[in-house]
């Protein structure tokens, strides 16, 4: 086993056992502290807050993963469209996080360059998992004679596809 592959699980069940105990603990804290802050915090601040830690452990997982794919790149061709889809979610993550917290009535400006930068990459995602499909299909087709003609169940007989050739007349007349 080499030294990356050791020290690679070892940081992913680190970070799965710390995004582990922060999602178990966040709400359970938040259930036993949500009295003496109820007072003072108003909830657009308790859901930023919120949002802030689950943005910090999705951020790290995301990160590592996208690493991975580059340490191990091993098919470039279908891999690169993988990693860009993958950077989707730290995207996300990030303007969800920044939306929170600049949806006031002052930050609404804002707010329509973030969500403007959010859905270009979106499209920009949609095409890479196309790019993806269609190298996939490219890389993993078995090559035929041509792609105009089709082999009957009699061997060595090929006839082409042409909608004539599929009306014939029944075999029972």
């Amino acid at each position: 086993m080499q030294l990356n592959e050791r020290c690679g699980g070892n940081v992913f069940t680190v970070l799965f056992a710390i995004s582990g105990l922060v999602l178990m603990g966040v709400p359970i804290g938040l259930w036993i502290f949500f009295d003496d802050f109820q007072g003072t915090l108003k909830p657009h601040t308790i859901a930023w807050l919120i949002a802030s830690v689950f943005v910090a452990v999705t951020l790290p997982i995301s990160i590592w993963e996208i690493v991975m794919h580059l340490l191990n790149l091993d098919q470039p061709l279908l891999q690169v469209p993988v990693i860009r889809v993958l950077w989707m979610v730290p995207i996300y993550a990030v303007d969800s996080w920044l939306a929170l917290r600049f949806s006031l009535a002052q930050y609404k400006d804002i707010g329509i360059y973030i969500n403007t930068a959010r859905e270009c990459y979106e499209a920009f995602v949609v095409y890479n998992f196309l790019v993806f499909l269609a190298r996939y299909v490219a890389l993993t087709a078995k090559p035929t004679a041509s792609p105009t003609t089709r082999t009957d169940s009699t061997p060595g007989r090929e006839r082409p596809l042409t909608p004539v050739s599929e009306m014939e007349s029944p075999r029972g007349a």
